[in-house]
Formats: structure tokens, sequence, C-alpha cells
């Protein structure tokens, strides 16, 4: 990995303690995002961290929404449901919104509920996006283990035992990671593995969310694995010959005669009235 400059980690880590602060004022603000289903690219499912605020996701999703994606968010904010808890109610509303061949973007612990996913809503998503999901768990959470979520996160816990290899399961997927998370630590425990982490050159887990540079690789990303669809037109163009055959040029079209002008009759000359002399003769 190469090294980040010393001005970028400085910006970001005081990017990421501000929107520290903003997290602890919207966490008594847990207001839903509405959706939008007008897109014409693919479908995104958003999965919120725990403890984050839906709103936070507003900036991410008008990005998405630009790109041409529909969009909806499903959150996973409260601390007291276990993971599973939150997989059944993820799988629940993939298939109220009768969703197909999408993509599910999880933030932070919200990876963790896609990692449960009964089998009817893991076949309606065929690629999986995470943003810094704790796949291995965090040690900081180790003294709280009364409350179901954070229980779930430790390392070694039995919900990372039985799911945390479930992400290949999904036709695709792709685990990006911040180059540093505050969450995490120690920070070995950031990484899936097997040479699929994509590191950027951010750090902290906020800063997945708002940062421009973030946002615009994540989304190059998305837009080689979700193309604009083509017209018919489009598509009979890139269409190739089969093999033997001898594509023909197009008949010309043969121009139209041009019709000549029409010959104006002479007029007719009256006929002469004979004289009273010339009747007598």
């Amino acid at each position: 990995m190469e090294p980040v400059s010393r001005l970028r980690l400085f910006l970001g880590w005081t990017l990421e303690v501000l929107l520290l602060f903003l997290q602890l004022i919207f966490v008594i603000l847990p207001i839903p995002l509405p959706s939008f289903r007008r897109g014409r690219r693919g479908t995104i499912i958003i999965v919120t961290d725990t403890l984050t605020s839906p709103l936070f996701y507003f900036l991410l999703q008008s990005r998405l929404k630009k790109n041409g994606y529909s969009v909806y968010v499903h959150s996973c904010y409260n601390p007291l449901k276990g993971y599973r808890v939150h997989a059944r109610t993820l799988s629940a509303n993939l298939e109220k919104w009768n969703v197909s061949q999408a993509t599910l973007m999880c933030h932070g612990a919200g990876g963790l509920a896609s990692l449960g996913l009964p089998d009817p809503g893991r076949q309606r998503i065929k690629y999986l996006v995470t943003l810094g999901a704790p796949f291995h768990g965090t040690t900081l959470l180790n003294w709280l283990p009364f409350i179901p979520s954070f229980h779930d996160m430790t390392p070694g816990s039995e919900y990372l035992l039985i799911n945390r290899m479930n992400a290949l399961l999904f036709p695709s997927f792709s685990p990006f990671v911040p180059w540093r998370d505050e969450w995490i630590f120690p920070a070995n425990l950031a990484r899936f593995g097997q040479g699929r982490d994509l590191i950027l050159d951010w750090p902290g887990r906020l800063n997945l969310l708002f940062s421009a540079d973030v946002a615009e690789t994540v989304i190059e990303h998305l837009n080689r694995e979700h193309p604009y669809p083509m017209t018919a037109n489009h598509m009979a163009r890139q269409t190739p010959e089969p093999e033997g055959v001898v594509s023909r040029p197009a008949p010309t079209a043969r121009p139209a005669a041009v019709a000549k002008p029409a010959k104006k009759k002479a007029p007719v000359k009256p006929a002469k009235k004979t004289s009273k002399k010339a009747r007598r003769k």
C-alpha cells in the first residue's frame, strides 16, 4: 500500500472528528430517508451503520441518484438488536420492495447484517459492497457484551464465526477499507483478507460517506458493474455477424424520376364564318 501524505491524513482526521461530534448530535434523530425508485441503471440498498442516523446517508444517496440508480435505505441503527434480527428485517424489506439483481451497499457494522441474510433475501442480491465492515470484529466493545449488537461484533463471537465467510456466497463482492478505521482495533481486523480488500487513501469510517474522492472511486466501481441499458438500435449495431455471413451493403435508394412539365396545348382557333356571297356561289 502506498503511503498517504501527511496533509491528507491531517485533513481526514480533522474532518472525521467533526463528523463524530455531529454523529453524537444526530443519535437522537434516527429519521428515515425516502426511497428513490425511478433509476434506470440498477437498484442499490444502503444498509446503515449502528448508531448512525440515516440522515448521514443523504449525500451518498444523492450521488447515487445522480448516476441513475434507484436507492433504498435500510437502517441498522438500533444496537439493542443483534445482527441476526437485523438480517431478518433486511430480508423482509427486500421482499417488500420486490427488488431483484440488486446491489447491497453496507456501511460499517451494517455489513454484518448482510452476512446473516436468509436464502430468500440473498437471492435478490447480485453484488455486495461493504464500506469499512468489521468482518473480524473489534476489541473496543469487549466491555459491553450485554448489548446484543456489540456482543456480535466482538472478535470470536458465535455470529462472526458462523457467518463471516458468507460474503463469498454473493455473486460479486467488493470490500472497501479506509486507510485507518478508528472503531476497529487492532487495525489488522479491518481487512477481509484473501487479497480482496480495496484500500482507500482516506482515514476514518465517516469519511467513507462524505469524502468526494471516496464517493467518486466507489461509484466509478459501481458504474462498471451497472452500465446504462442500451436501446434496441445500439444493441443491433454491436451484435456481431455470424461466421461465414458476408455483410451486404444496404441498397441505395433510386432517385425519384423527375416529372416532365406538361406541354401546353395550342389554343383552338374558332372556324371562320363563310360570307353570304360564298354560299350563293
